[in-house]
């Protein structure tokens, strides 16, 4: 465990993904991607608080959570996930659908399956 210095492969993170509301009014689309994510076999978390978005990443960031999809008005209206890696940065917009297909390969591979923005 020493080895990894707390940034665990997704394969053996206790939480692999959060899902963090941009607000108030983005939580019930949040807790709707959540309930999808663990249905589909994710350890996922809800980061659903009073700070600022800015300290809720910052917070994962720390946390070395691999991933996190922020939800805002337009993933609300695309029904996509902005999503960003703790070893990658940004990555391409995704459906839950691609999301929960990505994870579990990943997962059974033990590897990283997604692309980067570009």
């Amino acid at each position: 465990m020493e080895h990894f210095a707390g940034a665990f492969p997704i394969w053996l993170a206790p939480v692999q993904i959060a899902v963090v509301p941009v607000g108030e009014n983005h939580t019930e689309t949040a807790r709707q991607i959540l309930t999808r994510l663990r249905e589909n076999g994710a350890r996922a978390e809800l980061l659903n608080t009073n700070e600022t978005l800015g300290k809720r990443v910052r917070s994962i960031k720390l946390q070395k959570i691999p991933y996190f999809a922020v939800i805002g008005d337009e993933e609300v209206k695309t029904g996509t996930l902005a999503l960003e890696s703790r070893d990658k940065g940004k990555m391409k917009s995704c459906s839950i659908e691609e999301l929960s297909a990505a994870l579990k390969e990943e997962i059974s591979l033990r590897k990283s399956c997604f692309k980067t923005s570009s």
